[in-house]
């Protein structure tokens, strides 16, 4: 119960303070789910790739947070136009958002690169419930009930890409909009905060059906610090995979997924060297999907894939 009061108490002063702190959800897997970093991918893919996918952080503490999306992208019209639409929940105990994301990306192909810009328009309805707080200052009373607030943002980016690499960046919560004022002077406004990304990486083949991925990722929020994940993923006859990541804030990632026909698996688990990590079982994230062929064929040029 005390872990519980602590987790609690962290998030709430991080979803409902002017703490700057990272606001949208984490992912260990974005590649697998990339329109959620960066509108401009969605149709990137000479496929529709459909992808549902649940992450249970710090496992073993109730009430820790948990986040489950379900999404989808593609090309429409001659392939110059992308679609997608990602949908979220982000729970942690007593706090809570859920949205959805739809994206609009234009490509321009050249001979053998292509480059995309993107927009997407981004709803949050947040939720606090109230009751579930204990704080041990009498004196503060925010409510009895549930509070919640819809605040509309927007997202924009760009993708440069070929066969075998890529460069990317976005910026997310780009209206900086309140869904919380300041409650009795004691937390301040709950203000969103610009999410800054920028991802690269390549392919190299090592061998016959061995082929090596690097990437990296670069995280940051205004006046807040920044956070680098450094991935490697060893892909076998293009089907199954191995991986890891270390990021910045101490944590070590491993990756392993495959792929047979449409169907799509990948599963994560993080590890951190924090004091927390001594306290729980680690991170798990699980992500699941199709890839639906595009019958006309309208993506010529694209980032390698499996």
């Amino acid at each position: 119960m005390r872990v519980l009061k602590i987790i609690t108490a962290i998030f709430f002063i991080l979803y409902f303070s002017d703490v700057k702190s990272q606001q949208s959800p984490m992912y260990s897997q974005y590649m697998f789910n990339d329109i959620a970093i960066n509108p401009s991918l969605a149709g990137s893919t000479p496929y529709f790739p459909v992808r549902a996918s649940i992450r249970n952080q710090w496992s073993g503490f109730e009430g820790a947070p948990q986040t489950t999306t379900l999404s989808s992208h593609g090309s429409i019209l001659d392939g110059n136009v992308g679609i997608g639409a990602l949908l979220f929940q982000d729970e942690t105990g007593p706090v809570s958002q859920t949205g959805i994301q739809l994206s609009y990306a234009y490509h321009l192909e050249f001979a053998n690169s292509a480059l995309s810009f993107g927009l997407a328009g981004i709803g949050y309805n947040y939720s606090l419930k109230e009751h579930e707080l204990d704080f041990h200052d009498p004196e503060i009373q925010i409510g009895n009930g549930t509070y919640n607030a819809f605040v509309p943002d927007a997202a924009c980016g760009i993708y440069y890409y070929t066969a075998d690499f890529y460069l990317g960046a976005s910026v997310f919560q780009l209206f900086e909009n309140t869904f919380r004022e300041s409650i009795q002077n004691v937390f301040g406004e709950n203000k969103g905060v610009r999410h800054y990304f920028v991802s690269a990486g390549f392919v190299s083949e090592i061998n016959t059906g061995l082929i090596i991925e690097p990437s990296i990722l670069f995280k940051t929020i205004s006046t807040g610090p920044v956070q680098l994940d450094f991935n490697t993923k060893i892909i076998f006859n293009n089907s199954f995979w191995i991986g890891s990541s270390l990021r910045t804030d101490k944590s070590l990632i491993g990756l392993v997924g495959f792929q047979a026909g449409v169907l799509h698996i990948a599963y994560g688990f993080d590890y951190s060297f924090m004091s927390i990590g001594k306290h729980s079982s680690g991170t798990h994230e699980i992500s699941v999907g199709v890839n639906l062929p595009d019958p006309r064929n309208r993506r010529h040029i694209y980032y390698w894939d499996y």
